[in-house]
């Protein structure tokens, strides 16, 4: 699921030729989101209709001479593609400590997840770790323009910028906490979704309140497979 979060992350850091200064002083401001911020969204259509969303920044941390911050997204509904899907169900909540949104994620310094009401676990981190994959490379999008975009969250000017493939849009507000307003998954018509912005604010604490246990992989693949038990 790290993997899609990355994806939809990069998404933000497509830069099209004619309007790659545009899009690079957006993406710069967006890459430090103040500790706090939260942004909630909603999937329509495709295989995770109905799944939500939400990024919050929950804390920062020193390392060294470099400011981390903790980001947390929890996620619903989002297909795992176990064989039972009732995981599917779980409230999943990845806690990463990186150096920023966006290309910040690819390197994670530490990784806790929590699954349903089970307890936190600390993950694996590095160059295997969902996660930590390279994000897509940013140069060979294209950006369409500015347009006022209404979502459920509200109605924002955005710059509308497109993969290389023409396969997945996003619209991009620079006064939100993570930009996202709203993007398109996919290419197959049977199968394609748009996350929309439902919410946003200051205010963001964590979802993963216990001291975390070390990292089980049998009790993780348990938790996964059993998701209703764990609701």
């Amino acid at each position: 699921m790290l993997r899609r979060i990355a994806a939809l992350s990069a998404v933000l850091l497509w830069a099209a030729p004619a309007r790659a200064q545009d899009l690079a002083e957006l993406c710069r401001g967006l890459m430090r989101p103040p500790v706090g911020a939260w942004s909630q969204f909603r999937v329509a259509g495709g295989r995770a209709a109905g799944a939500t969303m939400r990024m919050s920044v929950v804390g920062s941390e020193s390392r060294g001479d470099t400011t981390l911050l903790w980001l947390e997204f929890a996620a619903r509904g989002m297909p795992l593609g176990l064989p039972d899907s009732s995981a599917d169900t779980l409230l999943i909540v990845n806690k990463l400590l990186v150096t920023g949104f966006g290309p910040g994620m690819a390197q994670p310094r530490e990784h806790v997840m929590k699954l349903g009401g089970a307890p936190a676990m600390t993950m694996p981190v590095g160059a295997g770790s969902p996660g930590a994959q390279p994000l897509q490379d940013c140069s060979d999008g294209k950006v369409l323009g500015w347009s006022s975009v209404t979502v459920p969250g509200g109605t924002f000017r955005a710059m509308h910028v497109q993969d290389a493939n023409g396969q997945s849009d996003a619209w991009v507000a620079p006064d939100l906490p993570f930009g996202l307003v709203k993007v398109t998954m996919g290419s197959d018509p049977t199968d394609s979704g748009q996350m929309v912005l439902v919410g946003h604010g200051t205010d963001a604490k964590s979802q993963i309140t216990e001291t975390p246990r070390p990292y089980d992989p049998q009790l993780l693949m348990q938790l996964l497979m059993g998701g209703k038990r764990n609701n």
